[in-house]
């Protein structure tokens, strides 16, 4: 489990349109989140239009919380495929960004990490 905190960019930034809901206990939202600058906008590729990057799978954990964009808020994380994936870049203090497909929709901070869920 990630404690972060988030920032999701405006549409004009090039991000989300509508605010992420996470207030239903059924909230889900499940995007990827890159370790590296929080001001990269584009996902990089290469000349075959591949992805160099590493995404990482996420779930959003429900909270009495709704972020518009251009909004920051601190959320939780569900780490999806743990341990079956390696996440052991996002450490407290790394910063990425949050994806959706190759679309860059937000960035944040790893404010805290438990992999027992204790967050």
């Amino acid at each position: 489990m990630l404690e972060t905190e988030l920032t999701l960019l405006s549409a004009e930034e090039g991000g989300r349109r509508w605010p992420l809901d996470l207030s239903h206990r059924d909230a889900f939202y499940r995007p990827h989140l890159v370790v590296g600058d929080p001001g990269q906008r584009h996902a990089l590729v290469d000349a075959h239009g591949v992805s160099t990057e590493e995404y990482l799978g996420v779930q959003f954990v429900p909270a009495a919380l709704t972020l518009a964009p251009g909004d920051r808020g601190i959320i939780r994380m569900q780490l999806i495929f743990y341990p079956e994936c390696n996440y052991d870049r996002l450490t407290p203090g790394v910063t990425f960004t949050v994806r959706e497909g190759g679309q860059v929709v937000g960035y944040g901070r790893v404010l805290r990490r438990d992999d027992r869920g204790a967050i």
